[in-house]
């Protein structure tokens, strides 16, 4: 079965992809790291807590990692996430200050180089934590087995600029040493998440479900209460939860939902108006010698009735 440590800044979509992760059977989740990016990185891990609590896995490490990126500030998300980083759900924090040490790219460079080519890192958060511990472990890159990244833009348009991803364009820096890592890598971006979303119709479904998963989510986006209230993440009631780090999970679990291409892919890192985007070199005009999976489509209908399959049944069975 393959061991994952997963890169996280939770995030309502993080919650998601989180909850599919720990409740599936078709890999391990070894540990979590937290990184700045849709909260600060002591929200990140506080919520990392409650949701590996909730989904009845309170002993799984939690490491803290970078608060900022290796070049200028973070660029939070909490118009999106509203300020606690998970939306309207409220639930206790398990072990309030209890963060610990920043050893995140440590503990990850240790159990990666301890398990040659048996640890994978699905990454949903900014790159820093995965391109710290590239850049102080020479080895590290030919030795995890594969890095599943949520980011990127080959052929659509940005979410934190015309042409960037929001976890690229808060830290390009280590985007860039990861794509030119020579590791295993698959982009998983915003060509196959803004496709994909958890309909109307399935965010009932988690609720009825009576399932703490499914419940904890819906109440995320204020469902049922504040679901006529437009005033605050509007898109996510009419046209359902748009949870992008999910297909990261998706592609881990079954490939075959998704189309992809192995391309080249750099990152812009000095553009005016286009730092942080991802080039991807879709002809072989230009001689770049790919280094990425890029997912390109996706069966969006299959993946969320997946999800809402997996995340009803949790808690609910006897």
């Amino acid at each position: 079965m393959e061991r994952f440590i997963i890169d996280t800044d939770p995030g309502i979509d993080d919650a998601g992809a989180l909850f599919w992760a720990l409740a599936t059977d078709k890999f391990h989740v070894e540990a979590l790291t937290t990184v700045f990016g849709n909260v600060n990185v002591q929200k990140a891990t506080a919520n990392a807590r409650k949701i590996t609590h909730l989904s009845g896995r309170p002993d799984l490490p939690i490491w803290i990692g970078a608060p900022r990126p290796l070049v200028g500030e973070p660029n939070f998300a909490e118009h999106i996430h509203r300020p606690s980083g998970v939306g309207y759900w409220e639930y206790a924090d398990p072990a309030p200050g209890t963060d610990g040490p920043t050893e995140a790219v440590q503990k990850m460079i240790e159990l990666v180089m301890s398990n040659p080519g048996e640890i994978s890192i699905m990454a949903l958060a900014p790159l820093t934590n995965v391109a710290l511990a590239i850049s102080l472990e020479p080895k590290f890159a030919e030795n995890v087995r594969r890095i599943i990244y949520m980011g990127g833009a080959a052929l659509t348009w940005g979410n934190a600029s015309p042409v960037a991803s929001a976890n690229i364009f808060n830290d390009p820096e280590a985007a860039q040493i990861v794509v030119q890592s020579g590791a295993k890598l698959t982009q998983v971006g915003l060509d196959v998440c803004r496709k994909f979303s958890v309909t109307p119709d399935r965010v009932e479904k988690l609720w009825t479900s009576g399932s703490p998963m499914g419940r904890a989510l819906c109440e995320m986006i204020g469902y049922p209460d504040r679901h006529q209230d437009t005033t605050e993440m509007p898109e996510w009631k009419t046209e359902g939860m748009h949870l992008n780090d999910v297909p990261c999970v998706a592609y881990a679990i079954n490939p075959n939902w998704f189309q992809s291409r192995h391309l080249c892919v750099d990152v812009e890192l000095d553009g005016k108006h286009t730092r942080g985007q991802t080039v991807v070199q879709m002809i072989d005009r230009w001689g770049g010698a790919p280094n990425v999976d890029v997912l390109l489509d996706i069966d969006a209908a299959a993946v969320a009735d997946a999800l809402v399959e997996s995340v009803s049944a949790f808690g609910t069975r006897d």
